[in-house]
């Protein structure tokens, strides 16, 4: 089998969303920008069904690399699915994230065949497997306590209860001066 891989660099910047604190419309042009940047800059790929790829944040500073680099990614990867005609939850494709410091930019690699790095991540799989998919359970519904049977309310038939006017009605009763 061949080897095969794509590598583009994106000169775009990127931020982590979940700690940063603006607008949503800043934030979706943010994203917009890095989607279009992506589109101009897609190479075309065609290639079998596994498919590894790994994005590279390239930033001054680096990210915790658990929640907040995949974030910080994720319009990148939306494009680059898109790009693929695939969803980005697709077990065809394997995402890998890794960072740098430098310019900031984000280096795109897409990897198929007997490369390296789909070598490394069959490598990793087979140490630890990923867990199959499990079928959900349709959720049972709470059993609901029986309704409490209603009680007829007395009304009040004083006179001073009811209201004589539209200004009563407006009127609070304790400001009427009979009982509320």
């Amino acid at each position: 089998m061949s080897c095969s891989r794509i590598v583009f660099t994106l000169p775009v910047g990127t931020k982590n969303p979940t700690n940063t604190r603006e607008h949503h419309m800043a934030r979706a042009r943010r994203a917009k920008g890095q989607r279009q940047a992506l589109e101009l800059l897609w190479p075309g790929w065609t290639g079998p069904v596994l498919l590894v790829v790994r994005l590279t944040r390239v930033a001054p500073q680096l990210l915790d690399g658990g929640d907040n680099l995949p974030a910080a990614l994720k319009s990148v990867r939306d494009e680059v699915a898109r790009q693929l005609r695939l969803d980005d939850a697709s077990p065809v494709v394997r995402w890998l994230y890794a960072q740098a410091q430098g310019e900031p930019s984000v280096l795109v690699e897409l990897s198929w065949g007997e490369d390296e790095l789909i070598a490394a991540v069959r490598a990793q799989e087979a140490v630890a497997p990923p867990p199959p998919p499990v079928a959900l359970a349709p959720r049972a519904r709470p059993a609901r306590a029986p309704r409490k049977a209603r009680t007829a309310t007395v009304k009040a038939t004083k006179s001073e209860g009811k209201a004589r006017s539209w200004a009563d009605l407006a009127t609070p009763a304790y400001r009427r001066g009979g009982t509320p």
